[in-house]
């Protein structure tokens, strides 16, 4: 049985990434990737700098096209994007993004009725900007502005459900027990709300362990706790990396896996020519 690991959140010189997709293929193929997908973060209508422009969405998915037949033969390659969720403004489920062969939902700007002046609370970028974005629109009541952060998500993930949550804590990247705790009593009950949404969505939550490599936080991805709830729904995962490097993309992986195992998951899900699949896994890859 051959062990490999597979990875569907990776970024390229598309948006914020640092090289050529190519280069991302050979580092793959290097880290016993057996199945690789790229995610580049889906154009805006508004100007944002880590995102795919709008006009050179076309050249993404035919770059990666083509990088797909050419490795056909050697690694299955998926043409993907992490596409945002704002409401009325894009969701995963838009036209334009169907003809990827799947798609990551996440949420990084958390509308604040300011759509129209293309202001949001950004909760992914320097930590000044997230604590500043609770002072000015939420006049510092981080309940509410957390709250906001897990409805759009439950929105996305009731109405425009994507194949994959991409980073489903994300809001607790920059926070570090500061303005809340991860035990707080209503911060339990909006995740626990969220995860049932999941549930009932079919959507593959990713564990993602770009936080733990990144030492932005001291877990991956969803936390350990939230795991075990998922664990118990018995909601599908991935695992991904959300490299922005090449040399991330297989990055805690082997950690992660062991982690999983021992909080009783048996199975990552894939993707394949015939759709996601489940697949059982050690600390030493995917049986593929």
């Amino acid at each position: 049985m051959i062990k490999q690991w597979t990875n569907y959140h990776q970024h390229c010189y598309f948006c914020d990434g640092t090289d050529a997709p190519e280069v991302y293929v050979t580092a793959a193929l290097e880290q016993n990737v057996g199945s690789f997908g790229f995610s580049s973060h889906a154009p805006m209508p508004f100007p944002v700098p880590w995102c795919v422009k709008p006009h050179h969405y076309d050249s993404y998915f035919q770059t990666i096209s083509e990088i797909k037949q050419q490795y056909a033969d050697q690694l299955p390659i998926f043409v993907g994007m992490e596409v945002d969720y704002i409401p009325n403004i894009i969701s995963p489920t838009d036209e334009q993004f169907r003809r990827l062969d799947y798609r990551i939902g996440s949420v990084h700007l958390v509308d604040v009725g300011r759509a129209a002046e293309n202001v949001f609370w950004e909760i992914d970028g320097p930590s000044k900007i997230y604590d500043q974005g609770i002072q000015d629109y939420w006049n510092g009541d981080v309940q509410s502005a957390v709250t906001a952060y897990y409805e759009a998500t439950r929105q996305m993930l009731q109405y425009h459900t994507p194949d994959v949550l991409g980073h489903c804590d994300k809001v607790k990247m920059n926070n570090k027990n500061r303005h809340f705790s991860e035990s707080d009593a209503w911060y339990r009950q909006q995740v626990s709300t969220m995860l049932e949404v999941a549930r009932q969505s079919r959507v593959i939550i990713e564990v993602n362990t770009r936080g733990l490599y990144k030492k932005k936080i001291d877990s991956v991805y969803p936390s350990t706790w939230v795991l075990e709830l998922i664990h118990d729904l018995q909601i599908p995962i991935c695992l991904n990396s959300d490299a922005h490097r090449p040399t991330e993309i297989t990055q805690a992986f082997a950690q992660t896996a062991e982690l999983l195992q021992t909080l009783g998951f048996r199975e990552l899900y894939i993707l394949t020519e015939q759709g996601w699949q489940a697949r059982p896994f050690s600390a030493k890859g995917i049986i593929l």
